[in-house]
């Protein structure tokens, strides 16, 4: 079953301001940011994602494989997150 999801795009040029403004950007360029998921060093062109876990920034690198484990893990806090409201 497919669903129409909309998904916010950051343009190369847009990435450098929305880094920083999270402040993000400094431990990209300082070699010190890695992928939420399997740990790689993360450089400008190898973010492939920004998300939020634990209502905190993290990065993804741009392996499909990195970007899909993370769209499971945001689903599974979503649903659990909607059964802890509705047992409220």
């Amino acid at each position: 079953m497919y669903r129409n999801v909309v998904v916010p795009a950051i343009s190369e040029e847009e990435l450098p301001r929305v880094l920083k403004k999270l402040e993000l950007y400094e431990s990209i360029v300082n070699n010190e940011a890695t992928c939420y998921i399997c740990g790689e060093l993360l450089k400008l062109e190898t973010v492939g994602a920004i998300a939020m876990m634990n209502d905190k920034p993290v990065l993804l690198c741009d392996k499909p494989s990195c970007l899909g484990k993370m769209t499971l893990l945001i689903n599974e806090h979503r649903c659990k997150y909607a059964m802890a409201s509705s047992m409220k």
